[in-house]
């Protein structure tokens, strides 16, 4: 490859490769970076808790009660970092985590009654969050952009098992 400029590390790209604005993967970044920045704004006003947070509330929220590693699992998350994000939850008294039944091993995690609030206070935020994003798709147009979304992350997660495995040899 060439190098452009006076930083030789600058590398142009390949005659055969597709401008950046082509890749719907960095469109997503974006689009995610965008709102990421926007919902910490807002839930740290609102309930002065992190997206981090936030997520981990939300999927306990819809799914409950469930283990750390189908926390994870759920939220596509690394579960050590994860686990730090539960532990502060935990000492804030918003989710509690109790013995698994089936496992010594595991605890189960459940919204707190404080949790449960800040989750329906959450979900009030979100839900106009979400109608402002939608406002100008028809309902056609909404349906088509969940099943897009549904397929890209079928699609991404086959992506991130083929790495793994490159990766694990």
């Amino acid at each position: 490859m060439s190098t452009t400029g006076s930083n030789p590390r600058r590398q142009s790209a390949p005659v055969d490769a597709p401008p950046v604005d082509a890749l719907i993967a960095r469109r997503i970044l974006i689009l995610s970076n965008l709102l990421r920045r926007s919902a910490a704004l807002r839930y740290r006003r609102l309930l002065d808790i992190s997206v981090g947070e936030w997520g981990a509330l939300a999927e306990l929220g819809a799914r409950p009660p469930c283990t750390l590693n189908e926390l994870a699992a759920g939220l596509a998350l690394d579960k050590t970092r994860l686990s730090r994000t539960v532990s502060g939850l935990v000492a804030r008294g918003l989710i509690a985590r109790r013995a698994d039944p089936k496992d010594a091993r595991a605890s189960r995690l459940s919204l707190t009654r404080a949790g449960r609030g800040a989750y329906a206070q959450m979900m009030r935020s979100a839900a106009g969050v979400n109608e402002a994003l939608l406002e100008g798709l028809g309902a056609d147009a909404r349906a088509a952009l969940f099943s897009n979304f549904e397929a890209l992350t079928s699609c991404a997660k086959r992506l991130l098992e083929a790495e793994r495995e490159i990766e694990t040899g």
